[in-house]
């Protein structure tokens, strides 16, 4: 059955959880009571995952900034100081200074220390990339955030799940366990027969022997029920080893649950955030391939750089009457791409299949978010049916296992009887959990295929 195989999926990821987790220590804190709303917002608040989504949105939108401000004017100072212990020789024809033809002078230029303070000014006039990153930053942006709306989704989804197996789990420990006190009773009244000699020996060992084999389950279903629990914990971001009290059942959720207003056919895909996703990767695309585009044109940016120098053979750099030397300059950059060998040709044809290719993911998201919709109605019906099929076997499962007792405690029926029926309704009672687990799951798959998560 579906449910126990997904008991036994979520079984393993919960004991890999835990084990990656480690044992945390939450202290001596009181148990935090989680209806499935309060589990839900807790998710939304302390989800791992969840909050690396949110950071990713802050870091898009400070990339958007990023980028602004690379185009805007960019200022710069240096200030370098030099002191030469030894002053540079220069040689130079003696005959300048009345020597002899053929002879050289030595001659040091500069002072022993030297300080230049310079300030940079950049501003970008024009540069068809810039424009477009700008662009591409407000599509990335708001491809962050919807990226985060889909990881919200889908934790509520998974929570809603997870918080529905642990109440099947739960369920179903609840009725294996009313299940043995009724057969405990059963074996005690039949050890009493049989010590008074009304019934056969075979009969005590068939429900000592089905005992055994519920408290069994039972132990392991407790152990089921810690690591679905525990899987909940992990998936809202609570520490695994805090006391968490599920105040709903699983019978008020199924109260709850509306079939009516699943039931709709209106359904438009276009406002599901999946495909507003791919609409947005491809504006990226879009953008990537106008920004290969733009290398075909110029880019122009201009310069204004002020230089001071000082030259001095003692440190008095800071006293006011000595002189300093500026120099100035106020330029314009033009850069002119001319011939690249086909470079940026195969980078322009390299973005328009991209672009078409992310134009095709568009169109198949959208025809698979309609195959997403149907299957998703399909498996609720499915899951109707069975809940109906399920509850009227669990009153038949009742009414006989009723008269098996009664026919066995006036000697009609054998014990092995007894033991068939009654495991016949622990089995339609588990199914007919599983049944509102069912219905639970179908009714979160088609709120999500329909985007209204």
């Amino acid at each position: 059955m579906y449910y126990f195989r997904k008991l036994i999926t979520f079984s393993f990821a919960a004991a890999m959880l835990i084990a990656s987790v480690g044992h945390q220590k939450a202290g001596a804190q009181e148990p935090l009571s989680l209806s499935l709303e309060e589990a839900i917002d807790y998710a939304l608040e302390y989800n791992y995952e969840l909050n690396n989504a949110k950071a990713d949105a802050n870091i898009a939108s400070r990339q958007v900034w990023e980028i602004t401000a690379s185009g805007l004017p960019q200022v710069s100072g240096t200030v370098g100081y030099q002191y030469f212990t030894d002053i540079p020789t220069n040689l130079v024809p003696a005959e300048f200074f009345g020597g002899e033809e053929g002879e050289f002078a030595e001659i040091q230029f500069g002072t022993e220390q030297n300080l230049t303070a310079t300030l940079s000014v950049n501003q970008l006039i024009f540069d068809g990339s810039y424009i477009i990153g700008l662009r591409a930053a407000r599509i990335f942006r708001a491809l962050s955030v919807q990226i985060y709306e889909r990881s919200e989704m889908e934790i509520k989804s998974t929570v809603r799940e997870s918080y529905y197996l642990s109440l099947a789990t739960a369920r179903n420990l609840e009725i294996m366990s009313s299940n043995l006190d009724n057969l405990e009773k059963t074996l005690y009244e039949t050890e009493k027969l049989f010590e008074q000699g009304f019934t056969d020996a075979i009969n005590v060992d068939q429900l000592k022997l089905t005992v055994a084999n519920l408290k069994n389950n039972i132990s392991g279903m407790e152990r089921q029920k810690k690591l679905t629990l525990d899987l909940l914990k992990f998936q809202i971001g609570l520490e695994v080893d805090r006391e968490v009290i599920l105040t709903e059942s699983l019978e008020d959720l199924f109260a709850d649950l509306s079939i009516e207003a699943m039931s709709t056919n209106e359904f438009n895909p276009q406002s599901h955030i999946e495909f507003r996703i791919m609409e947005s990767q491809e504006q990226m695309q879009l953008m990537t391939l106008r920004r290969e585009w733009s290398f075909y044109l110029p880019n122009i940016s201009a310069f204004y750089t002020r230089q001071e120098n000082a030259y001095r053979n003692e440190f008095n750099f800071l006293e006011s009457n000595q002189p300093w030397f500026p120099t100035s300059i106020l330029g314009i950059n033009i850069n002119i791409p001319i011939f690249s060998s086909g470079l940026r040709r195969s980078k322009v044809q390299q973005a328009k299949l991209e672009l078409e290719k992310a134009r095709n993911n568009t169109r198949m998201v959208e025809q698979s978010l309609i195959l997403q919709k149907q299957e998703a109605s399909d498996q609720l019906q499915t899951a109707i049916e069975q809940y109906n099929t399920e509850q009227d076997n669990l009153a038949l499962a009742n009414r006989i296992l009723e008269r098996t007792t009664i026919m066995y405690r006036e000697g009609l029926a054998s014990s092995l009887e007894l033991t068939q029926a009654s495991d016949q309704l622990l089995t339609t009672q588990a199914n007919y959990i599983n049944a509102i687990f069912e219905m639970l799951n179908a009714s979160n798959k088609l709120e999500k295929a329909l985007g209204r998560l």
